[in-house]
């Protein structure tokens, strides 16, 4: 694995590329409409493709040949690197590299060559690399390494270590132009060579990431990494090598994975959430890529909840990098998950891309029944005692005593207290009713009704007395019962 190839700019360009993202976006999407861009006399590769919206970053580089590379994003073995990471911040990824190792006892060199792009995260940019690098070496030595596009001289330092590199294109954002990066020294593009085995490489590549194989391409047929100094001669013809063809333009769809719309009261219409849909393919001037859409209509078990409320895309044809907007209203029929599918027909390859669409239908006489029972059922208390069995004299000289564990933040009790029929049945209308505030902390409450009129009202009988706490008169929890028998003597 060539894990030096990634690109370390250094620390202090990190933070001026994430100031700069937004004018480097700005400048990509305007070049998204351009066509290929033709290179300088000098440079070493034909071509450059158009900004592609899904990554940022030109499409395709093309070489002299015709070979035309696009990233290569599917991951180890046939590339370095998958698009997760070409998505972290300051990510890179490839649209061609190649690399080759010499080592004699401590002296190890290794060779870089990169066609790569940094990620939009950081600011989009693209460049070309070719890099050497000696370690364990000669301290304060020349050395001179030959590969397949040129010379290179490398002098170490006092520690026998010595890089270099030679960039060309944009390495740190804003990116005005991607034209720079087929500049470089870097072109025809080195692939396997055909005349040894494994002749054919991966279908749809030039390599891959871990074989090392004989290549061609050299444009002076020096498909060799040498490298001689401080009286070593050390020379492989086995190249790491990776790329990936690039494909033709064609329609991308592109659109939101769902719209949420949340809970809504049945019967009653939400704000209508828009789904913009773009044409994500790569820019071509002839309309290759152009995104068509042939139909919207909405799919699934509650389609009848979701309504299409508006569109700019029926019918459209949109170039890369055009979008179009479907704006959805949820007006549900029922309470709970309510789900159904935006279904928008393309000409792209998925045929008919669908959008999830999903809400909650809310009962508002449910929620709040709902809410009154917790309330009711936080707001109640608990371990009420009295005696059960009392004369009448008993009353009259004492009244009700009543013991409970107030539950917290209750600030007043209805205390009630109903006859009860000898049918068992509880006589709605109370005999007598009283409100007590409370005090301001929870726990054991010891109350005494000894009103005068309660005392006279209490024949003999049987009685039902019942204690809710609350917030108020008006705001008023759950009710706790317990009964007493007064007796003629």
């Amino acid at each position: 694995m060539l894990s030096s190839t990634r690109s370390p700019r250094g620390s202090a360009a990190l933070p001026a590329r994430a100031r700069t993202a937004r004018a480097v976006l700005s400048a990509t999407l305007a070049a998204v409409a351009a066509a290929a861009l033709a290179v300088p006399a000098e440079a070493d590769l034909a071509a450059v493709g158009p900004v592609d919206p899904a990554t940022q970053v030109p499409a395709w580089f093309q070489d002299a040949t015709g070979l035309k590379l696009g990233l290569c994003l599917d991951g180890p073995p046939f590339c370095l690197g998958a698009v997760g990471d070409f998505n972290l911040p300051d990510g890179e990824a490839f649209y061609w590299n190649a690399g080759a190792d010499l080592a004699s006892g401590s002296l190890k060199a290794k060779l870089v060559l990169a066609q790569e792009a940094v990620s939009p995260p950081s600011g989009p940019a693209a460049f070309m690399r070719v890099r050497v690098r000696i370690t364990g070496g000669l301290p304060d030595t020349a050395y001179t390494a030959t590969q397949p596009f040129g010379t290179t001289t490398v002098t170490t330092n006092a520690q026998g270590t010595g890089t270099a590199t030679v960039d060309a294109g944009c390495t740190v954002a804003p990116c005005a132009t991607f034209a720079g990066a087929v500049g470089g020294a870097i072109g025809p593009f080195l692939r396997w060579d055909p005349t040894v085995s494994p002749a054919v490489p991966p279908g749809g590549y030039v390599g891959d990431a871990a074989t090392p194989h004989r290549v061609t391409g050299s444009p002076t047929n020096n498909n060799v990494f040498r490298l001689t100094g401080g009286g070593v001669s050390l020379s492989t013809d086995e190249f790491i090598v990776a790329g990936k063809l690039a494909g033709p333009p064609v329609p991308v769809f592109h659109g939101p994975a769902g719209l949420d719309f949340g809970g809504q009261a049945l019967g009653t219409p939400t704000a209508a959430r828009g789904a913009t849909v773009t044409s994500f393919g790569v820019p071509d001037p002839a309309g290759a890529s152009n995104l068509a859409v042939s139909g919207i209509g909405v799919s699934g078990p509650a389609a009848a909840d979701f309504r299409i409320v508006s569109s700019t895309c029926g019918g459209a044809v949109m170039p890369s990098g055009a979008a179009c907007a479907i704006g959805v209203q949820f007006v549900p029929s029922a309470a709970g998950p309510r789900t159904a599918s935006l279904d928008v027909a393309t000409n792209a390859a998925s045929g008919v891309s669908h959008i999830a669409l999903a809400g909650d239908g809310v009962d508002p006489r449910a929620t709040a029944a709902v809410a009154a029972a917790a309330f009711r059922a936080r707001f109640k208390v608990a371990k009420l005692r009295t005696t059960h069995r009392m004369s009448r004299a008993r009353v009259l000289r004492r009244g009700l005593r009543l013991s409970m564990r107030l539950p917290q933040g209750a600030e007043i009790i209805k205390i009630s207290v109903l006859r009860v029929g000898r049918n068992g049945r509880v006589n709605r209308r109370p005999v007598w009713l009283a409100y007590r505030v409370l005090p301001s902390r929870a726990g054991l409450y010891r109350l005494s009704l000894d009103s005068r009129a309660l005392r006279r009202r209490l024949k003999a009988g049987l009685y039902q007395i019942n204690v809710t706490p609350g917030l108020s008169k008006h705001q008023l929890g759950g009710t706790a019962t317990t009964r007493i028998r007064i007796t003629r003597h």
